[in-house]
């Protein structure tokens, strides 16, 4: 990760990750380790809930873009489930750093077209790895 940041022209004011932040056994998902490096705003956006503990489980948010429900472990709240449009999968919205829980939801909301329930970022970086992927594949066979 950071040898690819150095590539960079500009410098981001946000990092946004494929994956989790707070929301993690030891609350240090990707996006929580990368920023202590990074030094930037980072969060944590997943498709699949990461379950922390095997009694936790998250509450479906109501089925309308922007509800959401809190993700809440022994009182602490880790994340929070976020439906981006009405009749999709909710997403998985966790902090890294130097950003609130609230912010980063907002943002996730802002960073999402009707193309697709996942944030432009998350879903590019997404198509990405599934092309390098096959790539690395065929060069294999």
């Amino acid at each position: 990760i950071l040898e690819t940041v150095k590539l960079l022209e500009t410098s981001p004011d946000l990092f946004v990750f494929d994956g989790n932040g707070y929301l993690h056994p030891r609350n240090m998902g990707i996006a929580t380790h990368a920023s202590f490096y990074l030094n930037k705003p980072t969060i944590g956006i997943a498709k699949t809930y990461f379950r922390v503990d095997k009694k936790t489980d998250y509450t479906e948010p109501e089925n309308q873009a922007g509800s959401r429900t809190d993700i809440v472990i022994d009182g602490e709240v880790y994340g929070r489930a976020l439906r981006t449009h009405k009749d999709v999968k909710p997403v998985f919205i966790s902090i890294g750093n130097y950003i609130s829980l609230d912010t980063a939801c907002k943002l996730a909301m802002k960073l999402t077209d009707k193309e697709s329930h996942i944030p432009i970022p998350t879903r590019l970086a997404d198509l990405e790895t599934h092309i390098a992927r096959e790539a690395a594949k065929n060069e294999m066979q």
